[in-house]
């Protein structure tokens, strides 16, 4: 439970940096890409034996082309979230993005035959109503935009949905005892490359001007990144529980432990809706956790 403990801290780091982002006017796009490179030399300052790194056999690996892929991927994703969380406001694209849990649950019952009950079914569905619950903000207006645009958050959705699903499949397949480091180091290795050809293009094209600021939040973003991925890999490694706990328990804990820290360090106010929707988060997590130890004890 350690791992899938500290994934959840990682990534409220993550979203508390993007507040911190947004007060201190830093670029949210060049701090990405500086936060790729960032997790890239974390992601090879960690790996416990580079002797498979450093004689190239890791490139016969047979996950490779899933990390460059996930890695591509995942930096497009941040993209839309960010054009989303403008055209939308953040309630919306943080719902979406956060029930994108629902793709890896799905396949956890469908496709890798983890156990199914009623009580976890229960739990999962408090998850659902607890996401959107606790992401509501009274405060904020509906923005108004074109119907071009509507699509946005459904892209964050399938999106967000895809990256947990395709790193769920990467530890079924490839995962599940070694390679962690190594399929971590090549995933933000693909992002930092499509990342820095587009920062480039920009900063030549005179769209966008470098800041210094973003380069220091992007290291330290990079840092809390590249754990983030990490523990959450660990944590379906070796969590007998399975992917149909871990995503669940690791969203709804990232909620509220960074509604938490929101209202410490930002004084932010949350509605009765937000509070309700925190309680759904600690039903579903009690009876999630429920539901596997009945499983585990009526296997003993």
């Amino acid at each position: 439970m350690i791992y899938l403990f500290l994934a959840i801290f990682c990534t409220t780091l993550l979203i508390l940096a993007f507040k911190i982002f947004e007060r201190r006017g830093i670029p949210v796009f060049q701090a990405i890409v500086f936060n790729y490179l960032s997790a890239t030399i974390c992601a090879f300052i960690f790996i416990p034996d580079k002797t498979q790194l450093l004689n190239g056999a890791v490139f016969s690996a047979d996950w490779l082309p899933l990390a460059l892929f996930l890695g591509s991927f995942f930096i497009v994703i941040f993209n839309f979230t960010s054009i989303t969380t403008v055209r939308y406001g953040v309630s919306t694209a943080s719902v979406a993005m956060k029930l994108g849990l629902v793709f890896p649950v799905l396949l956890a019952f469908t496709v890798y035959g983890e156990e199914f009950n009623w009580l976890k079914l229960t739990g999962i569905l408090f998850a659902f109503a607890a996401v959107i619950l606790s992401s509501l903000k009274e405060e904020e207006k509906r923005a108004t935009h074109k119907s071009s645009f509507a699509v946005l958050p459904l892209i964050v959705f399938v999106g967000s949905g895809a990256c947990d699903s395709l790193t769920q499949y990467a530890n079924k397949k490839y995962l599940s005892e070694t390679g962690m480091e190594e399929f971590s180091l090549f995933l933000f290795v693909a992002a930092a490359l499509v990342g820095s050809v587009v920062l480039i293009f920009q900063l030549i094209t005179k769209r966008a001007s470098f800041k210094s600021s973003s380069l220091v939040g992007g290291i330290l973003l990079g840092i809390a990144n590249y754990f983030s991925l990490l523990f959450i890999l660990k944590a379906l490694a070796n969590i007998s529980w399975g992917s149909s706990v871990v995503f669940p328990i690791s969203n709804l804990g990232t909620v509220a432990l960074a509604t938490l820290a929101g209202i410490i360090f930002f004084k932010e106010k949350i509605s009765k809706v937000n509070l309700l929707g925190l309680a759904f988060a600690v039903v579903s997590i009690v009876l999630i956790i429920l539901s596997s130890c009945f499983v585990e004890t009526a296997h003993v």
